[in-house]
């Protein structure tokens, strides 16, 4: 692990350029690229209606991301104020917020919300792994203890010691874990743009499909700062991995039963003789 890439002198004056940023400011701009792109193809031409809806996602992620940070982390730190010191990124909370400014600044700027939303598959996953090797890079979302052969050591990725890993042991590699499923995913989605047939279907798949993949993953996460539930037994992400799966399989069946709907309300056509 790399948490600096390099130092950076001006005027007598050190900065660190930390790797997890330079890959998160590389996520975001790869991401919005392919974002763009990826709903030009599914018909949108309106490109600075589409660039101002992604800026105002943008803008929601990172303030729903630290949020709910600081949700998670209160509990165990005791205060709020304890919270906001230990700075930090919750994915769900910037795929539920994000989700909702794109969905609001679509609308603002003309553009249908939910097709928007489908057509930005699969810039989302790619983008998100990105991210997810600036937290291998960063020493943050550090795995579970393991004695296999790829293990690695993680850094301290905190100025708070409640948070820090111990360096001598080796840890699954797991930011890299999810970032392979979430290529995966991209793959799925972007290779098989035609299984949805109703709006929203390809965005709640997604969501259903990452829960899947965060529930199976979760176990070999070995940091408890994003709060464990249960005993132990449950952490933050995997209880909001089995609500989104049940919100999207009500979704689901609610569009299915829509579907069954209008099939039943058609009128009967006459046999041909």
């Amino acid at each position: 692990m790399h948490p600096v890439i390099t130092i950076v002198e001006w005027h007598g004056i050190a900065r660190p350029i930390g790797s997890y940023g330079v890959m998160l400011t590389l996520a975001l701009l790869l991401g919005a690229c392919l974002a763009v792109r990826s709903a030009q193809q599914a018909g949108c031409d309106d490109v600075g209606a589409l660039i101002a809806a992604l800026g105002g996602a943008v803008a929601a992620g990172f303030l729903g991301a630290c949020a709910l940070s600081t949700l998670v982390l209160w509990p165990f730190v005791g205060s709020v104020s304890a919270a906001l010191a230990q700075p930090g990124l919750v994915f769900y909370g910037g795929l539920l917020a994000g989700a909702l400014g794109l969905f609001g600044c679509a609308r603002l700027f003309g553009l249908p919300p939910v097709e928007t939303l489908d057509s930005m598959l699969p810039a989302l996953p790619i983008a998100h792994a990105i991210g997810r090797v600036g937290c291998l890079l960063g020493g943050c979302c550090y795995g579970a203890p393991t004695s296999l052969p790829w293990g690695v050591h993680a850094h301290v990725a905190s100025g708070g010691t409640w948070l820090t890993a111990s360096e001598s042991v080796l840890r699954h590699p797991w930011p890299l874990y999810e970032g392979l499923g979430l290529l995966g995913l991209a793959w799925l989605f972007g290779a098989r743009r035609r299984f949805a047939s109703v709006p929203g279907q390809r965005a709640a798949g997604y969501v259903a499909a990452y829960a899947c993949l965060r529930l199976v993953l979760e176990p070999l996460r070995g940091d408890p700062v994003r709060g464990v539930w249960c005993g132990g037994l449950l952490s933050s992400a995997q209880l909001i991995s089995f609500a989104l799966l049940l919100a999207c399989g009500l979704w689901g069946f609610r569009q299915g039963r829509l579907v069954l709907a209008r099939g039943l309300r058609r009128p009967v056509q006459p046999l041909a003789r």
